[in-house]
């Protein structure tokens, strides 16, 4: 049993963690992030982009609701804004990349519950069958007859596929985000020509621009999660300025509104830095969203930095981290 679980289970047959959700929240904002909601089981591609199930996302819906305020759009806006006053912990619930689960899974869930969430589309995605580069990763090396491969960019690197296949895929889903591969397509290159095997053929995967503006039109707020998906951090500034302007524009053109929110790829340190989070301020981006963990207080919220956190598929986990977070500010581990 992992500690998070032994922590989890002495606060509540303690009691501790039933005090403490009768306690007063902090002023805050709590975002939880998802990218896919279905059956990690049944895909082919990368299994760690699911982080519940559809009976899992909603039973956590249903605990927020239950104990919190669950905001979105302009309503998320006007509080990181200050415009306003933050009393206690709020939720706000996004979703990137615009897999089409989040129309056919998350949204209904959503929409049955009189609840908004937030979702960051890819325009070079949108109402395509793209297998995009973390998914065709996890493919290709479950896959692979090869008991090995090497790589030279960045840096060289050679990982072991005669174990855990799993962790395989992880250990190489790191070393492409590694804030040095300046040159992305020749690490995919390079994957390909070792890997022996390829991609299956596939339907379409991601939600189209109809879906989306449906989406829109029942309360869902729509933002840009850059225009190709590819890591902020490993680009030149102009690179950078060019992908937030496109995804923008591009997104605005078809769903009829101003984009005004932004999820970083990947959302972890250093898949942006400053000169990003300046860029995006410059274009008129008013909330940019990270995803390295972490809670909004009301005494540091960073509108180009919004903390994100994901949430655990362990039930009582999640009530707890959820629990901790909003009265505590933080978890103790």
């Amino acid at each position: 049993m992992s500690k998070r679980r032994l922590a989890a289970t002495f606060l509540q047959r303690s009691g501790i963690l039933q005090l403490l959700e009768r306690s007063r929240s902090k002023p805050s904002i709590l975002i939880v992030n998802h990218h896919r909601v279905g059956d990690a089981a049944l895909t082919r591609f990368d299994r760690d982009v699911f982080s519940a199930s559809a009976d899992a996302f909603e039973m956590q819906l249903k605990y927020f609701k239950r104990h919190f305020n669950i905001v979105a759009g302009e309503e998320l806006e006007d509080l990181v804004s200050g415009k306003t006053p933050l009393k206690h912990t709020q939720i706000a619930i996004t979703f990137d990349d615009g897999y089409l689960n989040d129309y056919t899974i998350s949204f209904p869930i959503l929409k049955a519950h009189n609840c908004a969430g937030n979702f960051f589309l890819v325009p070079q995605y949108v109402g395509t069958a793209t297998v995009p580069w973390w998914d065709e990763i996890a493919y290709l090396l479950r896959n692979s007859p090869k008991s090995e491969i090497t790589f030279q960019s960045p840096v060289p690197f050679t990982i072991n596929l005669n174990g855990d296949r799993e962790q395989a895929i992880r250990e190489v889903l790191r070393y492409y985000k590694r804030r040095d591969n300046h040159n992305s397509d020749q690490f995919m290159n390079e994957l390909r020509e070792q890997i022996g095997c390829e991609l299956p053929q596939v339907e379409r995967r991601f939600i189209n621009w109809e879906e989306a503006r449906e989406m829109k039109a029942a309360g869902m707020s729509i933002g840009s999660h850059t225009q190709t998906h590819n890591i902020l951090g490993q680009m030149a500034p102009e690179v950078q300025r060019w992908e937030l302007t496109e995804s923008k524009k591009n997104i605005e053109a078809n769903i009829g509104t101003e984009i005004r929110s932004l999820a970083y790829p990947v959302g972890i340190r250093g898949a942006f830095d400053e000169t990003t989070e300046h860029i995006a301020q410059s274009l008129g981006y008013k909330m940019c969203f990270s995803f390295y963990g972490g809670i909004n207080t009301s005494d540091h919220i960073q509108p180009m930095n919004l903390l994100r956190m994901a949430t655990s598929r362990d039930d009582l986990i999640f009530r707890v981290e959820t629990t901790l977070l909003s009265r505590l500010g933080k978890l103790p581990y």
